[in-house]
């Protein structure tokens, strides 16, 4: 091992079955999908037929990144012990060790909870929109600078892209969705009561809720089967689920003929963490939905056929646009 100074060595040589593998490191505080692209050989040469081999070794590697990095052939390490070491007849593929937890200060830690989820919501309403931080920070009503520290993020992981000095916008909307879809815990952000009652038509018990939530001014929006049939009908709903930002009283749960019950029910109201679900909506057929993003994060991991809804939602041409 050669070395430029006693604690970043310029040269890394691996022993294998007597062999010698040489890869050359890249000490990068922050990696990006576009810092990869720009490393890779210009006359398009395989990476692992280069040498040195190229290695990236920082604090915190992303999935996104490493993902990258094994398609491209970059062998990568952070220093929360995960490891992936590409080359000839070289393969390894080690995840995080138990106990670590380094990371870019100024990396958002995950944006797809809070505020920040807010901000992922909204890019998400319309898909082809050219955006700007200054439309994003009313509409959320996040800071300036939370909204700038997400969009730089979006930025370097690839997941937007700028198109002018003050616009921007999503590069990649489906895996943005897919990050969130696999980031998401529904039981931890939202605390749902289930009621029953006479009225089996969901489309029904919709809009009398819906004209409930109006004299009360109530924030309503619908999600899940209901929702998703509202866009796209596919899977009858059999049950009505929305966020609520408070409850019927017992004089509405008397004139609906409803009881709560302690699961299951023909009624699920949701009540979430963060307002941001219920200021974000959509409206069709005269029912306030959540958004399509929402939607098909709300029906993951359910019963019903709630996934193939989602699936039949997301396959439409104007899932995720205005």
């Amino acid at each position: 091992m050669s070395a430029s100074t006693p604690h970043r060595p310029d040269r890394i040589e691996v022993g294998l079955d007597g062999k010698r593998i040489a890869f050359r490191p890249f000490y990068e505080l922050k990696p990006s999908l576009l810092w990869l692209d720009t490393h890779l050989p210009e006359d398009g040469t395989p990476l692992l037929q280069t040498t040195p081999l190229p290695l990236i070794v920082t604090a915190e590697i992303t999935t996104r990144v490493l993902n990258h990095c094994k398609r491209h052939g970059f062998s990568a390490m952070d220093l929360n012990g995960r490891a992936y070491l590409r080359a000839p007849g070289l393969l390894v593929d080690r995840g995080p060790l138990p106990g670590r937890s380094f990371s870019y200060e100024l990396e958002p830690r995950n944006i797809f909870v809070g505020k920040s989820a807010r901000i992922i919501r909204c890019l998400l309403t319309d898909r082809d929109r050219l955006w700007t931080q200054g439309e994003i920070v009313p509409r959320t009503k996040a800071s300036s600078g939370l909204v700038s520290r997400i969009v730089q993020h979006l930025i370097s992981q690839g997941f937007a892209e700028k198109t002018s000095a003050r616009e921007f916008r999503l590069r990649d909307p489906q895996a943005l969705l897919d990050d969130w879809v696999e980031s998401d815990r529904f039981a931890k952000r939202t605390r749902t009561t289930f009621y029953t009652g006479f009225i089996n038509r969901p489309e029904e018990l919709a809009r009398l809720l819906q004209s409930w939530a109006k004299q009360e001014s109530a924030a309503i929006a619908f999600t899940q089967w209901i929702a998703a049939w509202t866009r796209h009908p596919f899977t009858e709903p059999s049950i009505c689920s929305a966020y609520v930002s408070q409850p019927p009283d017992a004089a509405t749960l008397e004139q609906l003929r409803l009881r709560p019950v302690t699961e299951g029910g023909n009624l699920w109201l949701h009540f979430p963490d963060d307002e941001g679900i219920l200021t974000e909506t959509q409206t069709c057929n005269d029912l306030t939905l959540v958004t399509d993003a929402q939607i098909y994060l709300d029906l993951q991991r359910t019963g019903l056929r709630g996934p193939d809804a989602a699936a039949a939602l997301r396959e439409r041409e104007d899932f995720c646009r205005s």
